[in-house]
């Protein structure tokens, strides 16, 4: 064979490696933008299969799977909003305290004026008074003009009831009416508004309506609940029974309706108690959503211990199915088996509520005297979660008297969600009412820094640091940029002429506040303001009068001080 052969020989291998390889890594790469341009399809695919899979589940009662399937939906695209708002109703009903979190996030995908009335009614449903997420959510759909809005009054009737600003419900439910008319359940809410007043003639007209509409098909049902409720409030046990009868009898009744009947028995030591207690077990013991409520009630009323052996003896997938692991905890609590707490915690995870799992368990360490180990938790606390479960955490500790661990909750809050405005008014409340300025200063000192352009941020933060001596010439800056930005405000123009007087221009200070009227001045936290400054002109006699109006104002021990220097003259 000739050299020349060999070679050429050689050369084709080589380009026919060459044609092979080339092939190969094209191959290989369709394979890979093949799979990448594939991934968004199979992601598609695998929501809607999952989601397909949720609503049969769902429908078949199957609770369990179906939330499986709708993760996994979620998973697949955690903006699937019908997902999103399975959960939340899921969660609603089976009244886990994490459904806040999930109609929050049907508001961030869908901020409708219906998703935020649904978001408020959910706050107002899990919170604790005063209901801080549910008061912001209405404060801001007010602000966007909600007042036309139905849904929205009922809603903001509900909170002013469980605040017990009954003028306020009925200005609400009167809105409401005035909106729809026709709608006699508005007229029915207004009826069970007037027996706030038990032995009133108001009250006495409202009942005789109610009885009037219990047979109406449509509004039978809720005018039963509230003449059983009203029975109840008034000891008119016969009465509460009867009705709660006939609401039973009534296709639409639900299991809380049922429960409503076990306190009427209850209140009235009545026999069937014991047996109705039983045939409740008996429903719940098959319904997941049905085990919580019954829980709940038997641990307020005196049954903590029979109702965990109870939930101890349930059907494993009831148990996992149902948001239990909340309510046993507080049956723990009840009984102060703070032993017995720990040990039902460790080892668990609630998702979403993992914070107030730690906090639970920092109290039962706590109460065991290990306060390193529950140190440590209540760090695991406040390292992670949703704003949501932080402030329940918050609501918990407040209600344990943890004032400290309370308010460090709420700056764990205000620094993952400065937007929370609950939590920043929550922090201004705990300080007042310590009477701690510095406290104050540091408070409006990291709003500022979130809202700069907040104008009655920069008067209090002024204010304060006048006050404490601190940063005088930012905080003079900042009390003349409050009060150009309204000058018509006597609160702002105060705090100016105080920065005045204490850059030694007393009598500049003084020009400011005789702008305003006798009766402006008259205004508790100004009264303060200018006695100080009429004092320190010499003119005492004047001062007086302001220095009497300014005590009888809520004010910090620094503003004391001042008052005392005024009243001696100085």
């Amino acid at each position: 064979m000739r050299v020349s052969d060999v070679f050429d020989d050689d050369e084709q291998q080589r380009k026919r490696r060459w044609i092979i390889a080339g092939t190969v890594l094209a191959v290989l790469a369709l394979l890979a933008v093949g799979a990448w341009l594939g991934r968004p399809v199979y992601r598609h695919y695998k929501e809607a299969r999952s989601l397909r899979q949720a609503r049969d589940f769902l429908r078949k009662g199957d609770l369990r799977n179906g939330v499986l399937s709708l993760r996994a939906a979620l998973a697949a695209n955690p903006s699937n909003l019908e997902a999103t708002r399975r959960m939340a109703d899921l969660l609603t009903e089976a009244q886990s305290p994490a459904a806040v979190g999930w109609w929050r996030r049907v508001v961030e995908l869908t901020p409708t004026a219906e998703n935020k009335v649904l978001f408020a009614a959910a706050a107002l449903r899990f919170e604790k008074p005063p209901f801080p997420f549910a008061s912001q959510c209405l404060d801001e759909l007010k602000q966007a003009g909600a007042e036309t809005n139905t849904a929205y009054h009922l809603v903001a009737s509900q909170l002013a009831l469980r605040l017990n600003r009954l003028e306020d419900a009925a200005h609400h439910l009167s809105a409401a009416a005035k909106l729809e008319p026709t709608n006699r359940l508005h007229q029915l809410n207004l009826a069970t508004l007037r027996l706030r007043e038990p032995e009133s003639a108001a009250a006495t007209q409202a009942r005789q309506e109610l009885a009037a509409l219990v047979s109406d098909p449509a509004l039978g049902e809720h005018a039963l609940r509230s003449l059983i409720a009203d029975g109840l409030g008034r000891r008119r046990f016969d009465e509460a029974e009867q009705f709660s009868k006939q609401l039973l009898a009534l296709p639409q009744a639900r299991f809380d309706d049922r429960l409503q009947r076990l306190t009427v028995l209850e209140a009235a030591h009545s026999p069937q108690t014991n047996a109705w207690i039983g045939q409740l077990q008996r429903e719940a013991a098959t319904n997941a959503f049905n085990t919580v409520p019954l829980v709940v009630w038997l641990a307020s009323h005196g049954q903590a211990r029979p109702a965990l052996d109870w939930v101890a003896g349930l059907d494993a997938k009831i148990r996992a199915a149902a948001p239990l692991a909340l309510v046993q905890a507080d049956c723990y609590v009840v009984l102060k088996d703070w032993a017995g707490l720990q040990k039902f915690l460790a080892e668990q995870n609630w998702e979403d509520q993992e914070p107030v799992r730690l906090a639970l368990l920092t109290r039962a360490l706590r109460e065991q005297n290990r306060r390193d180990t529950a140190d440590a938790q209540w760090r695991r606390a406040l390292g992670g979660g949703k704003v949501e479960a932080l402030a329940v955490v918050a609501q918990m500790a407040a209600a344990w008297g943890w004032t400290a661990e309370t308010e460090e909750t709420l700056w764990a809050v205000v620094k993952r969600a400065p937007w929370q405005e609950w939590a920043w008014q929550a922090l201004i409340r705990a300080r007042t009412t310590a009477g701690d300025a510095a406290g104050l200063y540091r408070v409006y000192s990291t709003l500022l820094e979130s809202k700069p352009n907040a104008t009655v941020v920069k008067n209090n933060l002024a204010a304060l640091g006048l006050l404490l001596n601190r940063d005088v010439d930012k905080c003079a800056r900042l009390a003349r940029e409050a009060h150009l930005a309204a000058t018509n405000n006597v609160v702002f123009a105060s705090t100016l002429a105080f920065a005045l007087h204490v850059q030694g221009k007393t009598a500049e200070g003084l020009r400011v506040l005789q702008s305003f009227s006798e009766t402006e001045l008259q205004n508790p936290s100004v009264a303060a303001y200018y006695a100080v400054l009429l004092a320190a002109s010499g003119q005492s006699d004047k001062a007086a009068p302001f220095v009497a109006i300014a005590e009888k104002g809520q004010l910090l021990p620094e503003e004391k001080n001042l008052l005392a220097t005024a009243r001696a003259g100085k």
